[in-house]
């Protein structure tokens, strides 16, 4: 195994297991009693895996365990015992439970446990309340945190965390005492039920079984059901709502007086096999455990389902269920490691708009980056390692630095999530190279082509993959010759703007993409893309192109011209308009966007130049995209229309040498004149645009 490595532990009721997992995805476990404790076997362990790794740093620790438990520290130290979830209780102690869980009363939570603790020791006071990974967390890195996840109906105050924020480091005393590395980031960590969940890559809608001691069956997302447990989506873990069940692995282990092991798995597997009339002992153990999985699938309607725990291991088991086994005893350890792992997003195209805002985004958010991209020197460019960015709102310099970068490896088996910033011609030689992907994961599409979701849809047809438009409204253009002689020409100006609406009705994942701060998952999303391209970009075509047409070179220049600034500002009227009419936007609201999009193209900082914006111009006369989209929409509503006819014809005499598109597109006007031509282009013209081109 190469590293950087992440550590996940897992402290069950009976065993241990820990993991080190790779960024390539792979990993080694290990696992030991529980009654063994934690830190001296795993020091032997790390140091035995560490010294044959390549570059065998632990850079990341996230820890789950068995409860919920109740543990309280107080002035540094832990007072009185432990509180666990399986010790005997006073009804004396009970205590409903808080805030938004839904959970059964036929078992004491967090609530009741503190209740024993302080029969046993007094008020918590000044103390606070944890469970077990937050003891170890607070063992290695002397940070107290908790999630209110784990916290099963406790809401108290203080110290709380979302699952995957890093609460501190491994200090000194805490590497000397695990044999962890120190100043390895330490995430607050999760609940073992949680952790199984993602273990098991369940995504939304999706059924799960957990099958280990215990087990637990349940769905990913959704709404409370009468009778089952509900716990609330928090940070990047979804709602769950599940019940679990009065059997599992233990109840095996009692009714065979054998232990739970792999071994003993194996051997009721045989017997099962042997059995081939299907009446024996084993069969009706195996009837007994599937026959509460079986009551409890029947609160949801959803035939498939995921499986994963120890009881994998007895494939009858698996078969019996029609389930899907994704994961064996792992399963919870490898979730909490995959928690704690800096995710990984593979961006496709490392222009501008990739390096320059989804790049940023996402290291902001403490996420790993891999960039594909079809140039070599751009390629070879980044493989430098780092780049900057900067801010023309407030001069700020970032300099971006954790990615990786190649032409051919795609790493798309290790990404958590998927963008692509390729434009629309390299979008669509992509999709088609994709139309065999098929794993649970999102693409997020940050193009400007007017239905990019639909055309990458035509080749990814996997409903295991979410396909999600977005709306880049963050201006990313080339660095200054000032700016490329002091931080190097992948230097990209963007502007003072934070924020990346996308389509959160087709994610996978949307816990995981909500996320990243600046991701706006918006529902309904299909009008909210109309309405930037025929807003935003039909402004921006009425500035470019006619802009063009009076000889000036950098797009704010032209915006600021008084009679090109009319002219976007009738545009912005005239889409509008028909944008209200069509989808009942509101108003005003709408004459806001037009005014920012107008305010946005004359801000002078934004040095943006009009030959990239003017790029392309046969793309942006299609009948559905900036000019001839708005333009039908006001057709079919009877709006004015006429700043939109102008910028279509400033389009239709855009001419520039460097631009194949601009000598295409003025081939087909000397061939077939002004009407002919745009017939071409936008097949389903309204014929009444004849009459303006015939003038």
């Amino acid at each position: 195994m190469n590293g950087p490595l992440t550590l996940g532990i897992d402290v069950g009721t009976s065993a241990t297991k820990v993991i080190l997992l790779a960024e390539s995805g792979k990993w080694k476990m290990h696992s030991w009693p529980s009654s063994d404790g934690v830190w001296s076997n795993l020091k032997v362990w790390l140091n035995a895996m560490l010294k044959d790794c390549v570059n065998s740093a632990i850079t990341r620790v996230g820890i789950t365990g068995h409860g919920p438990s109740v543990i309280v520290i107080r002035d540094g130290a832990m007072v009185g015992r432990p509180i666990h979830w399986f010790d005997e209780i006073s009804e004396s102690f009970l205590r409903p439970t808080e805030g938004e869980h839904i959970l059964p009363p036929t078992r004491a939570w967090v609530p009741s446990r503190v209740a024993q603790w302080e029969g046993e020791n007094g008020p918590v006071g000044d103390g606070v309340a944890i469970q077990l990974k937050d003891y170890l967390n607070w063992q290695i890195a002397g940070i107290i945190a908790r999630d209110s996840r784990s916290m099963r109906g406790y809401v108290g105050e203080g110290f709380f965390h979302n699952p995957s924020d890093v609460i501190g480091c491994v200090n000194q005393q805490g590497a000397e005492l695990s044999g962890i590395t120190l100043d390895a980031d330490v995430i607050c960590g999760c609940d073992d039920l949680t952790a199984g969940v993602l273990g098991l890559q369940a995504r939304q809608g999706q059924l799960f079984n957990l099958a280990n001691t215990s087990e637990h069956v349940g769905l990913v997302g959704g709404n409370p059901v009468d009778g089952l447990s509900w716990l609330p989506p928090l940070g990047r873990l979804p709602a769950l709502c599940y019940n679990a069940t009065s059997t599992g692995g233990r109840t095996l282990s009692e009714m065979f007086d054998r232990p739970p092991s792999r071994e003993s798995a194996e051997d009721f597997s045989k017997q099962l096999t042997a059995d081939e009339t299907q009446t024996g002992d084993a069969w009706k153990a195996l009837r007994k455990l599937n026959q509460p999985i079986e009551d409890i699938r029947q609160n949801f309607d959803v035939d498939e389902m995921l499986i994963g725990g120890g009881l994998t291991l007895i494939p009858q088991i698996v078969e019996s269920r029609n389930a899907i086994a994704r994961a064996g005893q792992e399963v919870s350890v490898l979730g909490v490691a995959k928690l704690a792992q800096k995710p990984l997003a593979v961006i496709f195209g490392a222009g501008k708009v990739g390096r320059g805002f989804l790049a940023q985004l996402l290291v902001r958010a403490g996420w790993r980056i891999h960039f594909v991209d079809s140039n070599p020197s751009l390629v070879e460019s980044l493989s430098s390692g780092s780049y900057s960015i900067v801010n023309l709102g407030t001069g700020e310099i970032e300099e971006i630095s954790d990615f990786s970068v190649s032409r051919d490896s795609w790493r798309l088996d290790e990404a958590s999530l998927v963008m692509t910033s390729l434009g629309a011609n390299g979008l669509a030689n992509w999709a088609n190279s994709m139309s065999d992907f098929d794993r649970p994961i999102d693409i997020i599409l940050a193009e400007n082509h007017p239905r990019p979701a639909a055309l990458v849809r035509s080749h990814i047809t996997s409903q295991r993959v979410g396909v999600a438009q977005a709306q880049v409204l963050r201006s990313c253009i080339e660095p200054t010759i000032e700016q490329v002689t002091e931080f190097g020409h992948l230097t990209v100006q963007v502007q003072d703007h934070w924020t990346l609406p996308l389509d959160a009705d087709a994610l996978v994942y949307p816990e995981l993409v909500g996320s990243v701060s600046g991701f706006n998952l918006r529902p309904n999303f299909s009008i909210e893309l109309t309405r930037k391209l025929y807003t935003y970009n039909a402004i921006n075509a009425a500035v470019c192109y006619a802009g063009a047409s009076k000889g000036y070179d950098w797009l704010s220049d032209a915006a600021n011209d008084p009679e090109i600034a009319e002219l976007g500002r009738q545009v912005g009227i005239e889409a509008s308009a028909a944008l209200v009419a069509e989808f009942d936007f509101d108003s005003n609201d709408q004459l806001a966007w037009s005014n920012r999009a107008l305010a946005k193209y004359q801000d002078e900082t934004i040095r943006d130049p009009i030959e990239r914006n003017a790029r392309d111009p046969i793309r942006k006369l299609g009948l559905h995209d900036r000019i001839l989209g708005p333009l039908h929409l006001c057709l079919s509503h009877d709006l004015p229309h006429d700043a939109l006819l102008e910028t279509m014809k400033h389009a239709m005499n855009y001419t520039e040498i460097s631009d194949d598109s601009a000598i295409e597109l003025q081939q087909l006007v000397v061939d077939f004149g002004l009407f002919g031509a745009i017939e071409k282009i936008a097949p389903g013209l309204d014929n009444s645009i004849e009459i303006y081109l015939r003038h």
